[in-house]
C-alpha cells in the first residue's frame, strides 16, 4: 500500500535530513563498479550494472555522460545513483562510478534518483535531478547540487523544487536547465502533467536559486495526449532551436520539434524522429556548433529475444546533422568513425557461404547465407535493390531463413525499415516490434555497428535504428530479395580488437 506524509513533513525531511546518507558505506554492487576504470565499446555499459537516461555535457574537450545507474537485484533500498562516464572519442571510456548518490531511507524523498540535467557555469557544475519516492508527498520533486570537479557533489536541499497545485505530484520531474541568451535568463524545463495532460512546464531563474513557474512551455502534440514527454532538451543548433522529449507510450520514441524562437511556435516536421523505439530517453548535447543525441537501448528480459523490454540497458550516440528544412538525420559520430579507422582489427570482404531458395507467404525468395559475424565491428554495405525491397534476417539455425526470427525489412514502396521478432515465413501476419521512415530507392548504403546482441543500422547517412537480437550473436545471417531478382552487394567487416 502507497503511504503519504504531509507536504509540511515532507519539508523537514528535505531540509534536516535531504542531503544526509543512511548508510554508511557503499553497496556491494557500488564497489563492484568502481573498480572497473575503463570500458571501450561502440554501446558501453559497466559489468554488473546499466545505463539509463543519459544525462550529456561536453566540457573542455570531453563528453561527460552522466546516468541513473540500474542495479537489478541490488542489495539496498535505494536505486539509481547518478554515475558518471567519460570520453573523447565515445568509444573509450573513463568510469568514474557514483558521483550523486541516492538515499538508503524508505523515507528520504530520494530514495531514487531521476532524470536531471548537468551544466556548468564558471567553475562550479550545478546538478538538477528528480527525486523520487512513492512513501512521501508529492512523489516526486527537483533537487540541486553543486561541484567544484564533477566528481564530489555537495546536496542543496533548500533549492528543492516542489510541484504546484497545477502539476500533478506524482509526475514532476526531468529537469532541463539551460542559459537563453536572448531572455537573459536561465530556463528549467520540467515533465510533468496538467489536467490530465502530458505537458512541458517551464521555470525561469537570473541565478539558478530562485525559480519562477512561467507556466505550460509545450503541449503534447503526439497521438496520445495523455502520455508524459519525458526527457526534455532545448538546444540552439544550426540556426534553429530544438525541443526533444520521448513519449513514454505508446511508441516511446525519441521526438524532436523545430522553431525559430526558444518559445515556439514548434512545428512537427514530416521526419520528427531520431531513431525507432529500440532507442529511448534521448538527450541532447552540442559540441562546438555540432549536434549530439545521447540515449541507451533497452535489454530483454532473460536475455531473450522474447523477453519483455526492460528499462535502461547500453548507452548509444548519435551525431545529427540538419538539412535545409530543419529535418535532422541521425549518422555515426565523427569522433566514433575515426575511433573505427584508427583499431587495428582486421578488415575482411564477406562473401554468401551459398546461396538458397526461401519460402514464405508473401512469396518466394532467393536467399544469399553469409557466416557469422565477429561479436563486435562495423559492417559495411553498399546493396543494389531493383525490386521493392530486401530482408536481412538474422541467427539462423541450419541455414533456414525462413524460420529466422530476426528480419530487417526495407521496404521501398513504403518508405519504411521494419524490425520484426517473429518468423520471416509468415511477417506478414505480424506487427513490427520497430519502425523508422527511410525514403528508398535502388541503393542502400548501410554502416551497421554491431556489438554482441546489439546491432544499429545507419542508413544512406539518414536514419539510425536500433535493435537488440541475442540469437545473432554466433549465427550465420542472410540477405533475401524476392526471388526473380539478382543480388549485387559489397560488404566489408571492420572488425574491433
Amino acid at each position: 500500500m502507497r503511504t503519504f506524509i504531509s507536504a509540511t513533513l515532507f519539508v523537514l525531511l528535505v531540509f534536516f535530513g535531504g542531503n544526509v546518507p543512511a548508510y554508511s558505506q557503499m553497496s556491494k554492487e557500488t564497489l563492484q563498479n568502481k573498480s572497473i576504470t575503463q570500458v571501450s565499446d561502440f554501446f558501453p555499459r559497466i559489468e554488473g550494472s546499466f545505463i539509463g537516461d543519459p544525462m550529456p555535457v561536453y566540457n573542455d574537450g570531453v563528453f561527460n555522460i552522466f546516468y541513473l545507474n540500474d542495479v537489478r537485484g541490488g542489495s539496498d533500498l535505494g536505486v539509481h545513483a547518478i554515475h558518471l562516464l567519460s570520453s573523447t572519442n565515445l568509444y573509450n571510456y573513463q568510469n568514474h562510478s557514483e558521483v550523486i548518490p541516492y538515499v538508503n531511507n524508505v523515507n528520504d524523498p530520494e530514495l531514487l534518483l531521476g532524470t536531471g540535467s548537468i551544466i556548468k557555469v564558471g567553475d562550479t557544475w550545478h546538478a538538477w535531478y528528480t527525486a523520487h519516492n512513492e512513501n512521501v508527498f508529492p512523489v516526486e520533486s527537483v533537487m540541486h547540487a553543486t561541484s567544484k570537479d564533477r566528481l564530489h557533489w555537495v546536496k542543496h536541499p533548500q533549492d528543492t523544487i516542489l510541484p504546484g497545485n497545477n502539476y500533478r505530484g506524482n509526475d514532476f520531474r526531468d529537469p532541463h536547465v539551460v542559459w537563453v541568451e536572448e531572455k537573459k535568463e536561465y530556463w528549467m524545463l520540467i515533465t510533468t502533467r496538467s489536467n490530465g495532460r502530458g505537458i512541458i512546464a517551464r521555470y525561469s531563474s537570473t541565478d539558478l536559486k530562485n525559480w519562477k513557474d512561467r507556466g505550460v512551455f509545450f503541449d503534447n502534440d503526439t497521438i496520445t495526449s495523455n502520455s508524459n514527454l519525458e526527457c526534455p532538451t532545448l538546444v540552439f543548433f544550426n540556426g534553429r532551436w530544438y525541443l526533444s522529449f520521448s513519449d513514454q507510450w505508446p511508441l516511446r520514441l525519441t521526438q524532436y520539434r523545430v522553431a525559430d524562437n526558444p518559445e515556439g511556435p514548434w512545428h512537427k516536421l514530416d521526419n520528427y524522429v531520431v531513431d525507432g523505439s529500440g532507442f529511448y530517453a534521448g538527450k541532447l548535447a552540442i559540441k562546438d556548433g555540432r549536434l549530439f543525441i545521447f540515449g541507451w537501448i533497452p535489454t530483454k528480459a532473460g536475455n531473450n529475444d522474447r523477453g519483455n523490454i526492460d528499462w535502461a540497458g547500453n548507452l548509444a550516440v548519435h551525431e545529427l546533422t540538419a538539412d535545409a528544412k530543419g529535418e535532422l538525420n541521425s549518422i555515426i559520430p565523427q569522433e566514433l568513425q575515426k575511433a573505427i579507422k584508427d583499431n587495428n582489427g582486421p578488415v575482411q570482404t564477406i562473401k554468401p557461404a551459398k546461396t538458397v531458395k526461401t519460402s514464405t507467404q508473401f512469396g518466394p525468395l532467393q536467399s544469399s547465407v553469409y557466416p557469422p559475424l565477429p561479436k563486435r565491428g562495423e559492417l559495411s554495405a553498399t546493396v543494389e535493390i531493383p525490386s521493392s525491397g530486401m530482408v536481412m534476417s538474422f541467427g539462423l539455425t541450419d541455414n533456414n531463413v525462413s524460420d529466422s526470427t530476426l528480419n530487417v525489412v526495407f521496404n521501398r514502396s513504403k518508405g519504411k525499415a521494419y524490425f520484426f521478432n517473429s518468423p520471416l515465413a509468415s511477417i506478414n501476419q505480424s506487427n513490427a516490434e520497430s519502425w523508422v521512415d527511410i525514403p528508398l530507392g535502388e541503393k542502400i548504403d548501410l554502416r551497421v555497428l554491431i556489438q554482441n546482441s546489439i546491432a544499429v543500422f545507419y542508413i544512406n547517412e539518414k536514419v539510425a535504428f536500433s535493435t537488440r537480437m541475442y540469437s545473432m550473436q554466433g549465427k550465420p545471417w542472410s540477405i533475401s530479395l524476392p526471388q526473380h531478382d539478382s543480388l549485387h552487394a559489397i560488404l566489408k567487416f571492420k572488425e574491433m580488437i
